[in-house]
C-alpha cells in the first residue's frame, strides 16, 4: 500500500512547498523509494527540481481543473510506496488530494490571516474524514517561526487549541531560500545546520504517524 503524505493549506504564501520538498527528501534518504507530485498549477515544487538536483522524481499532475477521477487514476498509478503530494491552496483541490490522504500536513505562519485559513482547512479535512471509512490524520506544523517574538510564541499555543496534533516549530530561515535557489534539499544544501536539524525531526513524526518503516 502506498503511504499518501499531503501538504496542503487553504492560504498561499505559508512555506507548502518548502516543507513538501524538504521532507520528501529526508523520507527518501531513509527509504528510497520516494515521490513528490506537484498539484498546484503554479508548478512551484517542479521549478525547484528543474535543476536535477533532487534526489527524488517530482511528477506534475495538477488537481484544480482534471477531472476527480483521471487525477486519482494518474497518482495510483505511481511507482513509489511514499508519495508527497504538494497541493494548491484552493477547496477543490483539497478536496481532491484529501481523498487519497493518509495524512494532512497544514503548515501555519505566524499571521492572525494564516491561523483562520488553517481553521478553514481543518473544516474541509473534517468533512472529507467524515465521508471515509479509513483514518486521515493531521500534522499542523507552526512554520517560519521566530521564537524571539510574541507572535511565534503565541502560535503553537494557538494551533494547539485546535484539537489536531501539532508539530515542533519550522525555524524562519534563509537556508531554505538559498535551497530552492540551488534547486537541492535542505539536507543536501546545508547539511547539519538547524534547518536540517528542524526538518530531520519533522519527518521522523511524520514517518511514525503515517506507520513508515525503515528496514
Amino acid at each position: 500500500m502506498t503511504v499518501v503524505i499531503v501538504v496542503t493549506q487553504r492560504k498561499g504564501g505559508v512555506g507548502k512547498t518548502t516543507l513538501a520538498i524538504s521532507v520528501a527528501a529526508e523520507i527518501n534518504r531513509q527509504t528510497r523509494d520516494v515521490g513528490l507530485v506537484d498539484a498546484d498549477s503554479q508548478a512551484s515544487a517542479c521549478h525547484w527540481a528543474a535543476l536535477g538536483n533532487l534526489t527524488f522524481p517530482v511528477y506534475e499532475i495538477e488537481a484544480e481543473t482534471r477531472p476527480v477521477s483521471d487525477w486519482v487514476r494518474l497518482v495510483r498509478r505511481l511507482p513509489h510506496k511514499i508519495l508527497v503530494i504538494d497541493c494548491a491552496p484552493n477547496d477543490r483541490a483539497l478536496g481532491v488530494v484529501l481523498s487519497v490522504a493518509d495524512l494532512a500536513i497544514i503548515p501555519c505562519t505566524p499571521s492572525g490571516l494564516d491561523v483562520e485559513a488553517t481553521i478553514r482547512t481543518l473544516d474541509i479535512v473534517r468533512r472529507v474524514r467524515a465521508s471515509r471509512r479509513d483514518a486521515l490524520n493531521v500534522l499542523l506544523v507552526p512554520n517560519r517561526v521566530d521564537r524571539r517574538t510574541l507572535e511565534g510564541q503565541q502560535l503553537v499555543g494557538e494551533l494547539d487549541t485546535l484539537g489536531e496534533m501539532v508539530a515542533p516549530s519550522i525555524g524562519h530561515r534563509s537556508t531554505f531560500v538559498r535551497a530552492f535557489s540551488s534547486g537541492q534539499s535542505v539536507a543536501d544544501f546545508a547539511q547539519g545546520s538547524p534547518a536540517d536539524a528542524e526538518i530531520r525531526s519533522l519527518a521522523q513524526l511524520i514517518m511514525s504517524t503515517s506507520g513508515i518503516i525503515v528496514r
